[in-house]
């Protein structure tokens, strides 16, 4: 009995959270008059109506209902099984009003009004709990209806609709525009660029040479003391060895050179015997 009452309990607070998750999701924008505006996957153009997931966790809707009739909420129940219903955290689901639910799970049977106010519903799976509604006023062609930051309170109407993506978005880069009022010429610009450029190429000048430097300074090999040599004093050689260097440089500046050398003398050399080694002995000698 005590296992089946804890049961109960456990079950009891899995859907209580489960719940409490699913009343985080809301309508965050809804389109009536569709003229020139998105595109459905079959290629027309419809109204639509997006839910958005306000909590940081994974919720599936299968099972709720979506309604524009206060009395009959259990007009369109979005179908159980299919994992596009669950909704990630911070994310949308955009469904199309055009009456045709056989086109697939995320197109209601009801339409949207275009020339009328229309309240949109959204119930829990009980079919009774209501989640959430809005009221969307009379639109004109191809403007929706939406919360002007996801999930947030207050709702405007858009010129640039956003399906299945936020509702906030920046058209402009404040930044850029502010630089660009204050330095028109872009004057400023220039020179911050070049200082930039400059300052990097002083930073790397630096760092190559000190590098270069430290690299010499671990490569170099250790310089060895030479030995000096002291100069011989003339006094301490000897007499003959003087005597000796100056005959020799004597002989080299006043020796008289013939010019032999460039004079070939060829004679030819006449001998009456053969020595033990000529080649004449190995020779045949013919018949006379």
């Amino acid at each position: 009995m005590k296992i089946r009452i804890v049961f109960f309990v456990l079950i009891s607070l899995l859907n209580t959270a489960l719940y409490a998750q699913v009343t985080r999701t809301c309508f965050n924008e809804v389109l009536v008059n569709n003229k020139t505006n998105f595109i459905d996957e079959y290629g027309q153009r419809s109204g639509w109506f997006e839910l958005f997931n306000a909590s940081y966790n994974v919720v599936d809707i299968g099972g709720c209902y979506l309604s524009n009739d206060r009395n009959n909420p259990t007009m369109y129940m979005i179908p159980k099984g299919d994992v596009l219903t669950k909704i990630q955290q911070r994310q949308h689901i955009l469904f199309y009003a055009n009456g045709m639910p056989h086109n697939g799970n995320f197109y209601v049977n009801f339409t949207l009004d275009t020339a009328g106010v229309n309240t949109l519903y959204f119930f829990n799976s009980d079919g009774k709990s209501l989640i959430d509604s809005v009221v969307v006023p009379i639109l004109a062609a191809d403007l929706s209806y939406a919360r002007p930051i996801d999930g947030e309170e207050g709702w405007q109407i858009l010129r640039r609709v956003t399906p299945s993506t936020n509702n906030f978005t920046l058209d402009k880069n404040e930044k850029v525009e502010k630089f660009a009022t204050n330095d028109p010429l872009g004057i400023g610009m220039t020179l911050s660029a070049i200082s930039v450029v400059f300052s990097v190429l002083v930073l790397l000048f630096l760092f190559f040479y000190w590098f270069a430097v430290g690299f010499r300074k671990v490569t170099a090999k250790p310089v060895k003391a030479e030995k000096i040599r002291t100069p011989v004093a003339v006094d301490e050689i000897p007499g003959e060895v003087i005597a000796a260097i100056s005959a020799a440089l004597y002989e080299l500046d006043n020796d008289v050179h013939d010019i032999e050398d460039t004079i070939i003398t060829i004679e030819r050399t006449r001998r009456t015997y053969s020595p033990w080694s000529s080649k004449i002995y190995g020779l045949r000698k013919l018949p006379q």
